[in-house]
């Protein structure tokens, strides 16, 4: 009598197999991604590779808007004649009461560019100094940064605006913006809020006097180079196709100055190929 071979028949239940099949999934995906960011981490030019990439697309119809402010306009500084020469209206911030003011708001104007005042105001660090003698500072009267005002109104010619220079602590105190505002509103002068500080009350107290008002979302150069400063813009551009609208701050002089400069001139075509139109703030009214 033959024997029989016995044979055996595991069972595994099904939960257990897709577990089993979703751990290693998992585990998978997770090496590809580490693998993705390591190799960003290491590529240096990824930035790079992407706008030049973005520049062999053909040029769409505009679907955002960005104006670009460039502060610290009133002494002539590195970058002003490279600024001037940019052939796309940019917002030039002018520090009155230096000597170059007025000079440098001309050169704006005359370059197509919009003009507004940059109003030096209290920092919460930072020696009070650096303002200048016609700063506006906490310990002012109303009557006093009133007066400042009107005579910064006068001392910058062709301005259709104002926005802070420095202000953490100035763009916090209610009263202090409200004396700003109020002369601003008399001008029919729209006020950016260049927010150094979270706790401004700039949008608060220029909506309640109905004075047009905007709110930077980006600085272009805290790293001064044209790499970084490419990349802010290119960054600005995707801010603008996904709200309308995007305001970016860049500078003359040492904190950017010919460096932003030549970001800027070689940022346009790319920003167009973006869909992106650049345009004085007065035009995001």
């Amino acid at each position: 009598m033959k024997k029989r071979n016995k044979s055996f028949v595991i069972f595994i239940p099904k939960k257990i197999i897709l577990y089993f099949v979703l751990t290693i999934s998992t585990i998978i995906l997770i090496a590809i991604g580490f693998n993705s960011t390591k190799e960003s981490s290491v590529n240096p030019n990824k930035t790079t590779t992407v706008i030049n990439r973005l520049l062999e697309k053909e040029t769409v119809e505009p679907i955002g808007k960005v104006a670009i402010i460039i502060d610290d306009f009133g002494n002539f500084g590195n970058g002003t004649k490279e600024m001037i020469a940019i052939d796309k209206p940019l917002t030039c911030a002018v520090i009155p009461f230096l000597p170059y003011s007025k000079h440098d708001a001309e050169l704006a104007h005359q370059g197509g560019h919009e003009v507004i005042i940059h109003i030096p105001m209290e920092p919460h660090v930072g020696n009070p100094k650096w303002l200048g003698e016609k700063g506006i500072t906490t310990n002012l009267s109303s009557e006093s940064i009133m007066l400042i005002i009107k005579e910064a109104i006068e001392e910058v010619p062709y301005a259709v605006g104002a926005n802070n220079h420095m202000g953490s602590k100035a763009t916090e105190d209610k009263r202090i913006m409200e004396a700003i505002i109020t002369i601003l509103k008399e001008n029919n002068m729209y006020i950016v809020d260049s927010k150094t500080s979270m706790n401004s009350v700039v949008k608060e107290l220029a909506e309640m006097y109905e004075v047009d008002v905007f709110e930077r979302a980006i600085f272009l150069d805290n790293e001064k180079n044209i790499p970084a400063i490419k990349k802010q813009l290119k960054h600005l551009g995707e801010i603008a196709i996904k709200n309308g609208t995007a305001i970016a701050i860049g500078h003359v002089g040492p904190e950017g100055g010919e460096i932003t400069a030549i970001a800027i001139k070689e940022m346009i075509p790319v920003l167009e190929k973006m869909g992106i139109e650049i345009v004085p703030v007065s035009h995001l009214r």
